[in-house]
């Protein structure tokens, strides 16, 4: 493959990873947690395609990948079967946290690379939940 091809096969591999994404419950930020309550929104029910429509432009929450999507992708082209790759896919994780505590993550140099992504969240003081059993 050319350079270009290159690109453009793991724009396409970035693409299916996101969308492989609506098939997990997101987890939720406290913080984020408390501001939807405050507008009657249950984030856990939420994907990042409801958005517009408790959050116009896309300001206030961020749907996020736990793991990166680039670090996922990366990890999947490294299988040599089909199991492999499922076994990569399950471990997605995705969350809503603020935009707030998106940079955070950014700023301690955790917007793409997380080796270890409960240790990055932690470090920027963003606690994770995962859905409670009314959900």
């Amino acid at each position: 493959l050319t350079d270009n091809q290159r690109k453009r096969f793991r724009e396409s591999v970035d693409d299916d990873i996101k969308k492989c994404s609506n098939f997990f419950l997101p987890e939720v930020s406290n913080a984020a947690h408390k501001k939807a309550t405050k507008i009657g929104v249950d984030l856990f029910t939420k994907d990042w395609h409801d958005q517009p429509q408790f959050d116009k432009n896309r300001k206030i929450f961020h749907f996020e990948h736990i793991w990166p999507t680039s670090e996922v992708r990366d990890r999947c082209l490294k299988c040599t079967s089909y199991h492999e790759v499922r076994d990569v896919l399950e471990t997605l994780r995705v969350a809503w946290i603020l935009k707030t505590e998106n940079d955070k993550l950014s700023k301690l140099g955790h917007r793409s690379r997380r080796p270890d992504p409960d240790a990055a969240y932690c470090k920027a003081g963003i606690i994770l939940s995962k859905c409670d059993s009314r959900h």
